[in-house]
C-alpha cells in the first residue's frame, strides 16, 4: 500500500462517489491505493490505456479504474469511466489522510498577545506568531514557522515547517505554503550611488489568493511599493523565485527552479517548465506554454508555445534542431564535393598547361 490509511471502502461506494460503471463485484472492499505494478489485494489502481491489458491481468490489485473502452477481463473488478486518470485522482482523495494537527498552541510556540486565532487553529512547536496577526479557522502553522507582524492567513491554510510568512503579507483561504518557503522577503532592489550599492527600501507587500500552493524553499518577494500578487489556484513547485512586483495570474503552473525577475506579468493558465528564467518587465499572455530551461527575454503572446535560449516559437526551434541533426550528412556531402572540386581544378590546371608532355623524338 502506498500510504498507511485506516479506511475501508467498497467498490460500490467508490462508484457512488466518482461515477462510472462496475464490471465485477461491487462489494469488493478496498483498503488503499497503489500503482498498477505494486498494488496488492485490497488496493485499487488504474490503467489509462487499453495497451495495459496484460499488466492488468498480472496485477494483484483488488480493483482497477479503466477507460470505457477497456477490454473485458473475466474475474477482474473494473470500474469503467471516461477519464480514468482524473477519476483515480478522486479515488486517491477518498483515501488520503493528512498528518494530524490537533487544535491548540504548542507549549513551546510564541504567540503575541494581540494575535487572533480562529476556531480549530493548530500552532506547532517553536512557531512564532507576531503581533496583530490573524489566522483563520482550521489553519495549521507547523513547527518552527514564522508568521510576521500584521500578517493575515485565511481559513484552512497549511504553513509548513520552518516556512515564513513575513509582516503584512495576506494569504487567502486554503493556501498551502510548504516547508522553508518564504513569502514576503525583501525584493532584490539596489541602485549604484556614491560608489556603492544603495538598498531600495522594500515597502510593499504580498497577496496570495485562494487555493494557491507554494512548494518547498520557494520565495515570493514583497513589492518595492504596492503588491506582489499570486492569483487564485496557481500552483508553484519547489525552489521557485518570484521577484518584487510580479503579478501571476489564475491557475498558472510553475515548475521547479523557475526564476522571475521583478515586474513580470503572467496571464491566466500559463505553464512554465522547470528552470525557466524570465527577464524583468516581461509579459506572458494567457494560456502560453514555455518549455523547460528557457530564457525569456521578450513578451510572449497569449496561447503561444516557446522554448529555448533565447526562447522563440517552438516550431522554429524544432526546425532548427532538425537542421542541426542533418549537419553531419551535409558536412559529408560538402567534403565529397570539395574533393571532387579539387580534382577538377587539378585537371583544368593540367589542361591549361598544354596537356601531357610528349616524349622527345629520336
Amino acid at each position: 500500500m502506498g500510504q498507511e490509511v485506516e479506511m475501508e471502502l467498497s467498490l460500490g461506494t467508490i462508484q457512488q462517489r466518482i461515477g462510472g460503471e462496475i464490471t465485477g463485484d461491487p462489494g469488493a472492499v478496498m483498503t488503499g491505493v497503489n500503482g498498477l505494478g505494486e498494488a496488492a489485494e485490497g488496493d485499487i489502481t488504474f490503467a489509462e490505456k487499453a495497451r495495459y491489458v496484460e499488466a492488468v491481468r498480472a496485477s494483484s490489485a483488488g480493483a482497477i479504474v479503466v477507460g470505457e473502452d477497456f477490454p473485458d477481463l473475466p474475474g477482474r473488478n473494473l470500474l469503467r469511466i471516461r477519464e480514468p486518470r482524473t477519476a483515480f485522482i478522486r479515488v486517491m482523495a477518498l483515501f488520503y489522510r493528512e498528518e494530524d494537527h490537533p487544535a491548540g498552541v504548542h507549549p513551546s510556540a510564541v504567540v503575541a498577545a494581540g494575535a487572533e486565532l480562529g476556531e480549530g487553529v493548530s500552532i506547532g512547536a517553536c512557531a512564532v506568531i507576531g503581533e496583530g496577526t490573524r489566522i483563520g479557522r482550521g489553519s495549521v502553522v507547523s513547527a518552527g514557522a514564522h508568521i510576521g507582524r500584521g500578517a493575515s492567513i485565511g481559513e484552512d491554510c497549511r504553513i509548513g515547517p520552518n516556512a515564513a510568512v513575513m509582516h503584512g503579507v495576506r494569504l487567502g483561504d486554503r493556501v498551502r505554503v510548504h516547508g522553508c518557503a518564504v513569502i514576503g522577503g525583501d525584493g532584490f532592489g539596489y541602485v549604484w550611488a556614491d560608489g556603492h550599492h544603495l538598498k531600495i527600501p522594500q515597502m510593499g507587500t504580498v497577496e496570495i489568493e485562494d487555493d494557491v500552493e507554494i512548494g518547498c524553499n520557494s520565495c515570493v518577494d514583497r513589492a518595492t511599493l504596492a503588491v506582489t500578487r499570486v492569483r487564485r489556484g496557481t500552483k508553484i513547485d519547489n525552489q521557485v523565485q518570484i521577484g518584487h512586483n510580479c503579478e501571476i495570474g489564475e491557475d498558472v503552473i510553475i515548475a521547479g527552479q523557475v526564476g522571475f525577475s521583478g515586474n513580470v506579468r503572467v496571464g491566466d493558465r500559463a505553464m512554465l517548465g522547470g528552470r525557466t528564467c524570465v527577464a524583468d518587465h516581461i509579459t506572458i499572455g494567457e494560456d502560453a506554454r514555455i518549455g523547460g530551461a528557457s530564457v525569456v527575454t521578450k513578451d510572449v503572446q497569449a496561447g503561444e508555445t516557446i522554448w529555448g535560449f533565447p526562447s522563440r516559437p517552438i516550431a522554429k526551434v524544432l526546425r532548427e534542431m532538425a537542421s542541426v541533426a542533418r549537419l553531419p550528412r551535409l558536412l559529408a556531402r560538402f567534403r565529397d564535393f570539395a574533393s571532387r572540386l579539387a580534382g577538377l581544378e587539378e585537371r583544368v590546371t593540367f589542361l591549361e598547361g598544354g596537356g601531357e608532355k610528349r616524349a622527345p623524338s629520336t
